[in-house]
């Protein structure tokens, strides 16, 4: 089954849609450097935090890619800040943002970059979602984001990592393919 080239040029993955919240059924652009989590991880995260934090608080979506993560957040009422440092995805996510009339944050930097100067402007969030490239050192990026302390008391950190790598810690949940770790503080 193929699809039609996109509207805004570059290759398209799929169509990948807000799934609830106040821009449900928003189809968001995917850049060519990202691999959207899939539905039924985005489902099972979202429906977990909804039970935990009725109260919404600050979200935390580093590689952000095509925002699918954090603008989930934004929809359902979180204060999100989204974190990419590739070029093509932050002109995207930041086109995701006004095409889903969110008020997100898009932050075109480095995660390497941005986990210290969040810390030293003493930024804090209720939850810290991190999917990076699975090609990369995912225990070692999840160490430093567990060692920055970007999180607050109650609040979560959570990984997206393939479902054959195993963390000594936290909570983990299998999705397919794909596996998150939850670490609360």
């Amino acid at each position: 089954m193929g699809f039609a080239k996109p509207p805004w040029g570059g290759k398209l993955k799929g169509v990948v849609r807000i799934l609830g919240g106040k821009a449900r059924g928003v189809a968001l652009k995917v850049p060519a450097s990202a691999r959207p989590s899939p539905v039924r991880l985005r489902k099972a995260l979202f429906d977990y935090l909804r039970l935990r934090y009725p109260r919404r608080g600050r979200f935390l979506d580093l590689f952000a890619g095509s925002g699918a993560v954090g603008l989930e957040a934004a929809s359902e009422g979180w204060e999100a800040v989204l974190v990419e440092k590739d070029p093509e995805a932050v002109r995207l996510l930041k086109e995701n943002v006004r095409r889903t009339g969110l008020g997100a944050r898009v932050v075109a930097l480095p995660v390497e970059v941005f986990l210290p100067e969040a810390k030293a402007q003493g930024e804090r969030f209720t939850v810290a979602f991190m999917a990076p490239p699975y090609a990369m050192d995912l225990a070692a990026l999840f160490g430093e984001l567990l060692a920055s302390g970007l999180v607050e008391a109650g609040g979560l950190y959570v990984l997206q990592h393939p479902k054959d790598l195993y963390l000594p810690l936290g909570e983990r949940r299998v999705y397919g393919e794909n596996a998150l770790t939850l670490v609360e503080v």
